[in-house]
């Protein structure tokens, strides 16, 4: 299953296609420090304000 449109160089489709299959795996989280989270929020309406309000706070 390629995730590249098909008139791409089959080279770029391979890594593509290489990457994908890496990331769905679980083979990314290897390439990142342990410090960052694996597990996100559900994203809200009432998340996305707080994070809006905290960064306007962080911009004065």
């Amino acid at each position: 299953m390629s995730h590249v449109p098909e008139d791409e160089p089959s080279e770029l489709s391979a890594d593509v296609d290489a990457l994908y299959e890496l990331i769905q795996a679980g083979g990314f989280w290897r390439l990142a420090p342990e410090w960052v989270p694996r597990v996100y929020a559900e994203p809200t309406k009432e998340l996305a304000d707080r994070v809006r309000h905290g960064l306007r706070r962080l911009s004065v």
